[in-house]
């Protein structure tokens, strides 16, 4: 009886602990396959999330967004769109056009009587589509006026203190200097000049200089 009793012991012993380690077993299993599970569907939610995401911060930085491999190409086509308008606008205007310089002259009037003299106009316009730097000043003009092939007044020959001017011209602005012509006649180096010029009817013609620009022939009478 002691050893069928040590036998039982025994037996009930070897059978408890055995019976504990296959229990553990078959719970770990089912643990281990809803953890599995749980973890499948966690990444999913986490790669639709990182999806959804990429799809938002690309339309978040929109041209600016390198990153975003999913908006990347939509980025770089809306910025070749804007590029593209840009071409199709308004042309550049940072440059000056300096085809766009007009120069004019003009009197004041087409006959001056015996007591009138001539008041001599230069005019410069901007005429382009951009903003001009223009030296306006005294140094860059010059009035002509001639008698057929006869230069008979130059206001470069005796011109004293010439100045320089820059101004800045806009599309469509002007900028106007005007002389009064004392009815005499110059020569180079302002060398003194006796004779006057004529009347009676007589025809000039004045052109008028600004730097690189020259006007057209403007055509007057003195009586």
């Amino acid at each position: 009886m002691g050893t069928t009793g040590n036998t039982g012991r025994g037996k009930g012993s070897s059978a408890a602990p055995a019976g504990r380690p296959g229990s553990t077993a078959k719970v770990s299993a089912k643990v281990y396959r809803r953890r599995r599970l749980v973890a499948v569907v966690m990444a999913l939610l986490v790669i639709g999330a990182l999806v959804a995401g990429g799809f938002f911060v690309a339309g978040l930085l929109g041209a600016g967004s390198q990153g975003a491999a999913q908006g990347g190409t939509v980025a770089n086509s809306g910025t070749e769109k804007a590029k593209s308008a840009a071409k199709a606008g308004t042309p550049p205007s940072a440059v000056c056009d300096e085809a766009g310089i007009k120069v004019n002259a003009s009197v004041d009037k087409p006959s001056y009587a015996a007591d009138e003299k001539p008041v001599l106009t230069l005019q410069v316009t901007n005429s382009g589509k951009a903003n001009c730097d223009i030296n306006v000043g005294t140094s860059q003009m010059e009035f002509v006026i001639t008698s057929g092939e006869d230069i008979i007044f130059n206001s470069k020959f005796c011109q004293a203190n010439a100045t320089d001017l820059v101004k800045n011209l806009a599309p469509g602005e002007s900028e106007k200097a005007n002389m009064v012509w004392q009815l005499n006649r110059t020569a180079p180096d302002c060398a003194k000049v006796v004779s006057v010029p004529g009347r009676g009817g007589a025809t000039y013609a004045l052109v008028a200089t600004l730097g690189k620009w020259s006007s057209e022939k403007v055509s007057f009478t003195l009586q």
